[in-house]
């Protein structure tokens, strides 16, 4: 008759290990069938207490997950999850007081608990014999279920205490400790087992669920203890790394790698507030932390290098973790220096945080540059055009990135970011080359100010300052230096787009780099850039719309060859269109010598002609006023530059050209000029040319073109022709009116304009102003000038000396950036 469960436990507690060793086969069993049938926890505590001290000695390694760990782990999983819940309910009495005897006697089953799973992992490590999955089936999974229980109850021990925690501190202090101990067990038992070759189904999913599993401890613990969740994040990453092969598709990778940017940023975030305040001259404000600082930038640190280690490994294959990549990266260039949206930072703490942190980003940005998801997140058309004014110089510095490192990759790569094949489920993205511009667009504070970037060091030179401006163009020239030659289609697209832009940072770039590919390119290549720029000029030809491309095209006249330069002047100054004339005449600075005076001659003499025929002609249609606006145009452009290029202009041309100057003011009604653009634009024209021949005007002409100027500026005038007229005050500085009747009514007018002018709430026209006023006050003889305007305006005496002083212009209500913010610099120029 066998014997009762009560009297089988007494026989075997008093077995000693050769008999508990005989009997194993049987004794087992029937213990591992008690627990099960029990109901009362502590008697099952007592059971897995005599399995643990007397009976699992006697197991073999290699048998333990077959005789015990398969039929056992499960149930006492189920006991550890009871005594859990039982805590929640006693904290849930009216009188929780009472509860704590209750409450301290289910803490000490999860002591125990924890202690027999600790007992069965060392036991596992005790021999000297090889493990392998297959041999800890079920013990690992028991082993991630109480970590994840014990952490998280600690976790949540205040608000599931609430006033009895005080009271429950030793024990949960205990619980804590030993939750720990467990999980040093744990891992080191992980870090003897392998993989059975062959592996099996089994083996590959039971190290991934510890993989997950541990990342689940790993974010329960990051609010109890950094170090514990140091030495969890290390076990993921070794065992997902060095198991790439089996694991790799099933790891939810991306979402560890989401978790760790998420923490990674609000780290960050944190760590700036240990920083000292101090001002933009480094004067401390406030006094950080700076033990506190260290140790949270050491912790971001290491997160930082898990996160570069699971993307560079695991980029063929994650998914859903590349927006947090890019919000991260984001971050953590808006800021720190140089963007204006960071906070000021001594360069100590700079340095340091881009030693431990930010350095890496390189290497992150370079493992996703693989990743279609990344590339439309830096490059999507909706992502680029829904940049904020904070993210846009981030972005930008990213892209820039992008560029540096896209050289070393494969066609394939390139092909992606430069010149994306779109299929119809994909989102629409923009090329790599575009982005630069559009991002750039959004950059003119940053341009404006500027800011300044750090040059990456050259073998053999010294790092270096730079401007955003300098970064952007180097980095884009050598990138498309670099550009196989069947993405030149793609990207001349571009830079002519960017050259016809309004945006003039985007003006400049693309034309400088249009420049640096002509430069190295074949005098051919120069010859048909140019050809093709100048028709393309000649069909677009409006003076209500000037090209943007003249500027270009006279760049890269001074790049071709001479015998290509001498055949091009040829043929262009053999044509009557007048707005070819005008091209050259733009052009002048890019001609050789011997083709400049020929070619001023041809223009000068047809200029002046046009002029006298318009000037006396007693109808005037519209086709005229074109060729008066062109004929006056070429030769504002000839005269603006001939006191530097070294040319002249005939003597009997120069006073046909004065005489039709002369005559158009004499014969004008202001309301003939100003109710159309076209006329507007001529008499802008007209002012400038007047400027260069003002001291061959006479008295009454000059008054006629003040009084003009002071109806136009009287009638709220656009900036533009405003500022015309403040290039036309700078001439007056060295004009000596005769004595003539007139003369006293010019000064008078003359006052009045600068006054005008210098009072005007427009911060450009008045830097402008400035400049002519003080030109006119250096030169001219009429002294009664100044002081008639001072006392206009009192403020101007200081504003000029501040002005002579080369002292900023400091505006009152608004600083630098903040001036720059409120978009009220103008991109035009007089």
């Amino acid at each position: 008759m066998s014997q009762s469960p009560v009297s089988f436990l007494e026989t075997v507690v008093s077995w000693d290990g050769t008999q508990c060793q005989v009997n194993l086969d049987t004794a087992l069993p029937r213990l591992i069938r008690c627990f099960q049938e029990v109901n009362v926890v502590q008697e099952q505590i007592g059971i897995l207490k005599i399995i643990c001290h007397s009976f699992l000695p006697c197991v073999e390694a290699i048998q333990a997950e077959e005789k015990l760990f398969s039929k056992l782990i499960d149930e006492v999983c189920g006991v550890f999850d009871k005594a859990l819940d039982e805590i929640h309910q006693y904290t849930q009495n009216t009188d929780k007081k009472s509860s704590i005897p209750e409450i301290n006697t289910n803490l000490q089953v999860l002591l125990d608990l924890l202690e027999f799973m600790e007992t069965c992992l060392c036991h596992m490590q005790n021999g000297n014999v090889a493990l392998n999955w297959s041999h800890i089936h079920s013990l690992p999974r028991g082993t991630v279920h109480f970590l994840k229980g014990a952490y998280g109850h600690c976790m949540d021990s205040g608000d599931i205490y609430q006033d009895l925690l005080s009271s429950l501190s030793a024990p949960l202090s205990t619980l804590f400790k030993k939750t720990h101990s467990l999980q040093v067990a744990f891992l080191r038992l992980l870090d003897n087992i392998k993989l059975s070759d062959p592996v099996t189904e089994q083996d590959v999913l039971d190290l991934t669920q510890v993989c997950h599993g541990l990342f689940d401890v790993c974010q329960i613990v990051t609010s109890l203890d950094m170090k514990l969740m140091v030495t969890l994040w290390k076990a993921i990453s070794k065992h997902a790394i060095n198991n790439k092969v089996h694991v790799g598709q099933r790891l939810e990778v991306g979402e560890m790698i989401g978790h760790l940017c998420g923490e990674i940023q609000s780290g960050f975030l944190f760590l700036l507030q240990l920083i000292p305040g101090v001002d933009p001259e480094g004067v401390v404000l406030s006094q950080g932390d700076e033990k506190g600082f260290q140790k949270s930038l050491k912790i971001l640190g290491f997160q930082m290098k898990i996160l570069v280690m699971l993307v560079r490994e695991f980029s063929d294959i994650i998914h859903g973790c590349e927006e947090p990549v890019y919000g991260l990266l984001l971050t953590l260039m808006r800021l720190l220096p140089p963007s204006l949206s960071s906070q000021q930072i001594d360069e100590k703490h700079l340095k340091d945080i881009r030693q431990h942190l930010t350095n890496a980003t390189d290497v992150l940005i370079k493992a996703l540059l693989y990743n279609k998801t990344f590339t439309e997140s830096v490059t999507g058309t909706e992502k680029v055009s829904s940049l904020t004014d904070e993210d846009s110089f981030p972005h930008l510095q990213m892209v820039l990135k992008v560029l540096e490192i896209l050289p070393q990759l494969s066609d394939e790569v390139q092909d992606q970011w430069v010149d994306p094949r779109l299929y119809p489920e994909d989102e629409d993205r923009l090329s790599v080359i575009d982005v630069v511009f559009r991002t750039i667009s959004n950059c003119s504070k940053e341009l404006n100010l500027p800011i300044i970037l750090t040059d990456p060091v050259l073998t053999g030179k010294p790092e270096r300052d730079i401007t955003l401006y300098e970064g952007c163009c180097t980095r884009l020239c050598g990138f498309l230096g670099s550009l196989s030659a069947k993405h030149f289609l793609r990207a001349e697209g571009i830079l002519f787009e960017n050259v016809c832009s309004h945006d003039p940072w985007c003006r400049l770039l693309a034309e400088d780099v249009w420049c640096f590919i002509i430069r190295y390119g074949s005098a051919d290549l120069c010859r048909d850039h140019v050809t093709f720029l100048l028709e393309v000029i000649k069909q677009c030809w409006s003076f209500d719309h000037e090209s943007p491309l003249l500027s270009l095209v006279a760049r890269l006249i001074k790049c071709l060859s001479s015998d290509h330069q001498t055949e091009l002047i040829r043929k262009l100054s053999s044509e009557d269109d007048l707005s070819t004339l005008y091209i050259l005449s733009c052009c002048l600075p890019s001609l050789s010598d011997e083709n400049n005076q020929n070619l001023v001659d041809k223009v000068t003499e047809k200029c002046s002609k046009t002029l006298q025929e318009f000037s006396v002609a007693s109808e005037k249609t519209q086709q005229d006023c074109y060729r008066m606006l062109n004929a006056v145009s070429c030769l504002y452009e000839i005269l603006d530059k001939s006191d530097t290029m070294g040319y002249s202009v005939q003597s009997t041309v120069t006073e046909s050209i004065t005489d039709g100057v002369s005559q158009l003011w004499r014969n004008m009604f202001i309301s003939d000029w100003t109710d159309s653009s076209l006329f507007e634009l001529c008499l802008q024209r007209l002012v400038l040319l007047s400027s260069h021949l003002s001291s061959l005007l006479d008295n009454d002409v000059l008054l006629k073109i003040l009084s003009v100027s002071s109806s136009l500026l009287q009638q709220g005038c656009t900036n533009h022709l405003h500022l015309t007229i403040v290039c036309f005050l700078k001439s007056f500085g060295k004009i000596r009116p005769t004595a003539t009747p007139e003369q006293s009514q010019i000064l008078k007018k003359l006052s009045d304009l600068f006054g005008m002018t210098l009072t005007s709430p427009d911060l450009f026209i008045h830097h402008h102003g400035l400049s002519a006023f003080t030109q006119f006050a250096e030169n001219t003889i009429h002294e009664s000038v100044v002081p008639d305007c001072i006392d206009q305006q009192p403020q101007l005496q200081d504003f000029v000396v501040q002005f002579l002083s080369k002292m900023p212009y400091t505006c009152e209500e608004l600083s630098r950036l903040e001036f720059l913010r409120e978009g009220t610099i103008h991109k035009s120029y007089c």
